[in-house]
């Protein structure tokens, strides 16, 4: 089941403490938002550092991150871990778990509060390995990211959409390219906001190339279609543009706190501190500039109360 009593979360390195006012207002309550992203190296650390920096308590909120496992624990903090008021998290881990736990409560429990950023899937071969496309990766030895995280469950439910079967491994992006070079692994799946700082670090010599990852119907509503420039890897890239797919991270919400009760308020003071920050976000990562207050999410509701103060906005 899901739900878990110990988790990692408890333990997690809080970020948000770094750049806050020396002294905390005295002419108001300060309301503290916990948010949990991913491990440390993931998609959504970045942009929860981004808030907790950015959102440091002036305007009467102060958000504080803290470091998960990945979506799929994320989810389970968010349901049951006092002090977690909001996770970052890719939007298909809903439907990974409605295939794996179709009676989850996280099904009934969430909504979303934005869809904050893009996140790309990235699949990596050697040059000359004969591979071209993500069906030639059918019996393949094939890295799938970090076990439980979002850059192993993303791969394996797109390979599951699209019928093909691998051998899978669960490797970190470190061992995972050096399995690749080193051949014990035919290929590797990475989930990240693109450029990945790892990835602009190969080496030209090393021997490997980014492949495209093709769009099609049945990757519609959970996927969207996206694509690399040399620009963005210049020595994994062979032709000028590689397409590939992105996966919408969301701000995911607990949904049924009582209205006008403390936590329900609290992101309710939330909402207004977010939107006032939006400039300063988009000028602290270009990644932000994708942010889209307005826009749906396959699968999941919308939280109500955050969608009046969007739409007011």
């Amino acid at each position: 089941m899901i739900r878990h009593f110990i988790t990692t979360a408890a333990a997690a390195l809080v970020l948000g403490m770094a750049g806050l006012p020396a002294a905390a207002q005295s002419d108001q309550e300060v309301r503290n938002i916990g948010i949990i992203t991913g491990p440390i190296g993931s998609t959504t650390v970045q942009l929860g550092e981004d808030m907790a920096r950015t959102i440091s308590g002036d305007n009467g909120v102060r958000v504080r991150t803290m470091m998960g496992k990945g979506s799929l624990t994320a989810i389970d903090d968010l349901l049951y871990l006092r002090g977690v008021d909001l996770a970052l998290v890719t939007a298909d881990i809903l439907e990974n778990i409605r295939l794996s736990e179709p009676n989850s409560p996280a099904l009934n429990h969430l909504a979303y509060v934005a869809r904050v950023a893009d996140a790309e899937l990235h699949l990596l071969v050697r040059r000359e390995s004969g591979i071209d496309s993500i069906y030639d990766l059918e019996g393949r030895t094939v890295s799938l990211g970090n076990d439980g995280n979002d850059t192993s469950l993303t791969p394996r439910l797109v390979l599951r959409i699209l019928d093909v079967d691998v051998e899978a491994e669960f490797l970190y992006k470190p061992e995972a390219i050096e399995a690749l070079i080193a051949g014990d692994v035919d290929a590797a799946f990475m989930v990240g906001l693109k450029p990945m700082p790892i990835l602009q670090n190969i080496d030209g010599d090393d021997g490997l190339r980014l492949i495209g990852i093709p769009f099609n119907d049945a990757l519609s509503g959970l996927y969207d279609e996206s694509q690399f420039s040399s620009e963005d890897y210049g020595t994994i890239i062979e032709d000028k543009f590689v397409e590939t797919l992105s996966v919408p991270v969301v701000m995911a919400v607990y949904n049924k706190f009582a209205r006008n009760s403390y936590r329900y308020n609290n992101l309710q003071a939330f909402a207004d501190a977010f939107i006032d920050a939006v400039p300063a976000l988009q000028e602290r990562r270009a990644k932000w500039q994708e942010l889209d207050l307005s826009a749906e999410v396959n699968g999941w509701p919308r939280y109500a109360p955050f969608e009046n103060f969007a739409n007011a906005n």
